[in-house]
């Protein structure tokens, strides 16, 4: 059944990106406009990032850059002293209470009457002289004149290796409710990367009652570092010594010599980087971009996307005890020999191999990002009928300067729009918070604007 009354927008997706995209809206829309929040689950608002029920997982960035509202940057802040004693600017709260946040300006918005909530998932889009219509897992419909896609991070990781064998240990979302379920106080684990996500999971089982040892591997064996204050250094330009990542490379390295050198860190560089990124990465050719991806990627962000010192603090503490151990290498074999998962490693740094004997696999290499066979609706159905392109580095989805989807033709599909991690082929940084309150309010006045709507 069609929903009579058609929305100016459908939003796919009811997470923080969504729930931004509505708060927007809701803000400037004229009176009697419509919007439609699609997303279904229990606690709508959150999120995958803002949904875990941990104290031990913790915001990345500091209380003073989360505000949902980029005109408004104390917002959260001032939420945030009235419920947990003595936060300040540079608290780092658990992401479970910025949960509550993001729902608490859910609830507001949809007050106002202007946002519907529809508790139901996106399966598929078509396209009439009318809009859009969306198709619901329910079997109904609903009519939309512009659609949003704000899924997140939709996609679990990939599999690493061929996991058939040990089905009954791995576990391929470590978000979900049963990743940490189920597990012996002393059960040995394998946590399938060593970015953000892998601390988040270590430090949950922890929280949890484990007591086992945990190990961790990935090809360069890094952990990420952690943040400290330092004196601001902002890079005013973009010249030459951008043109290619490793003319980057060098520029960077540089700057922190000369930085460290007079007694600063070099956390003022990177970050002085990040008003830039989107222009440097523009700048990149086709080819200098996956040489990026291939060389520099994982140098690049584990400076760039740092943990709370209070977690770095916590993971050197298993580091330092020997609960934590960190393998370079790659993966191998998965073997069972019933009671245990026996997972063969191959050092980076020797070439020697090594069987890791645990009873619990869980990956931790972050959300995959390509979309040229996933089967996931409306993705899936949105690709074949040509409205959404994925990427040549698998990175998301193809969009314009604005957001909007191109097509199959290449050309842009002016009532179709994305935000959040789909946009990363474009602008690169489209994860953190800053980024995406920006986006939701630049989409917000477009979606209301006289050149859209008429």
């Amino acid at each position: 059944m069609i929903s009579e009354q058609p929305y100016d927008v459908a939003v796919i997706g009811a997470g923080a990106s969504g729930t931004l995209v509505a708060s927007q809206y809701s803000r400037r829309a004229a009176p009697g406009a419509r919007l439609a929040l699609i997303g279904s689950g229990s606690r709508p608002g959150r999120g995958v990032a803002y949904e875990t029920p941990y104290l031990a997982n913790v915001l990345n960035v500091p209380a003073g850059n989360m505000s949902a509202f980029p005109d408004d940057r104390l917002h959260f802040l001032r939420w945030l002293s009235t419920r947990m004693a003595g936060a300040g600017a540079r608290t780092f709260a658990p992401r479970k209470l910025y949960g509550d946040y993001l729902a608490g300006i859910l609830a507001e918005t949809l007050h106002v009457g202007t946002v519907q909530l529809i508790d139901a998932t996106a399966t598929n889009l078509s396209l009439n002289n009318k809009g859009w219509t969306v198709h619901l897992d329910d079997g109904t419909t609903i009519q939309a004149c512009s659609v949003v896609l704000a899924i997140g991070n939709a996609l679990i990781p990939s599999v690493p290796l061929d996991v058939s064998s040990i089905a009954h240990f791995y576990h391929g979302n470590p978000w979900g409710a049963d990743a940490l379920k189920g597990l012996a106080r002393t059960a040995p684990v394998l946590l399938i990367g060593t970015g953000l996500t892998m601390v988040d999971v270590a430090l949950s089982l922890r929280e949890t009652g484990h007591e086992g040892p945990i190990h961790a591997v990935s090809r360069h064996g890094r952990l990420y570092h952690e943040h400290k204050t330092y004196t601001q250094q902002p890079l005013q330009e973009i010249d030459d010594r951008f043109r290619s990542p490793l003319a980057a490379l060098r520029s960077v390295r540089s700057a922190i010599l000369q930085v460290m050198n007079a007694g600063g860190d070099w956390r003022a560089v990177i970050d002085s980087l990040r008003p830039h990124t989107a222009q440097i990465w523009h700048s990149w050719s086709l080819r200098q971009r996956a040489s990026f991806l291939r060389h520099a990627r994982n140098l690049w962000d584990i400076h760039r996307h740092r943990m709370a010192p209070q977690v770095a603090t916590h993971l050197n503490r298993l580091l330092a005890d020997g609960i934590l151990r960190i393998h370079a290498g790659r993966l191998v074999k998965a073997e069972t020999d019933g009671a245990q998962a026996k997972i063969t490693i191959r050092s980076s740094r020797t070439g020697k191999s090594c069987v890791v004997p645990v009873e619990r696999v869980i990956n931790c290499t972050g959300p995959a990002r390509n979309f040229t066979t996933t089967d996931i609706p409306p993705i899936a159905g949105m690709r074949d009928q040509g409205w959404l392109t994925p990427d040549q580095l698998r990175l998301g989805i193809e969009t314009d300067e604005d957001g909007r989807l191109i097509g199959a033709d290449g050309t842009s599909i002016n009532t179709l729009f994305a935000i959040g991690p789909l946009r990363i082929p474009d602008l690169f940084e489209s994860i953190a918070m800053p980024e995406i309150r920006v986006q939701a309010a630049e989409l917000a006045g477009l979606l209301t604007s006289k050149e859209l709507n008429d």
